[in-house]
């Protein structure tokens, strides 16, 4: 079983996720929590990929009974020492 299948919280902690998640600014404070560590302009976009990963997307059936997965992939490319393996380290760990 998976991290998450056995992840409990405090109440106090369920109140603190449902206070954050009314901020009109949640998706700023949880896409710079992604390797904080980790600086610079070009890491935005990175950064806001990995969450949406993390997240990821929601299962949908379509009229015609098609079934989309909802997963969200994403491939990082750069130049050598952007730091993408430690991107894909930081979210492995998350």
């Amino acid at each position: 079983s998976s991290t998450a299948d056995t992840a409990r919280f405090s109440p106090a902690e369920e109140e603190a996720f449902r206070q954050l998640s009314r901020r009109p600014d949640v998706y700023d404070i949880l896409y710079r929590s992604i390797a904080p560590s980790i600086s610079g302009s070009y890491t935005v976009d990175i950064k806001k990929a990995i969450l949406c990963l993390l997240f990821g997307g929601s299962r949908k059936r379509l009229p015609d009974g098609m079934r989309l997965r909802g997963d969200i992939n994403v491939l990082l490319l750069g130049d050598p020492s952007t730091a993408k393996s430690q991107f894909l380290k930081f979210a492995t760990r998350v």
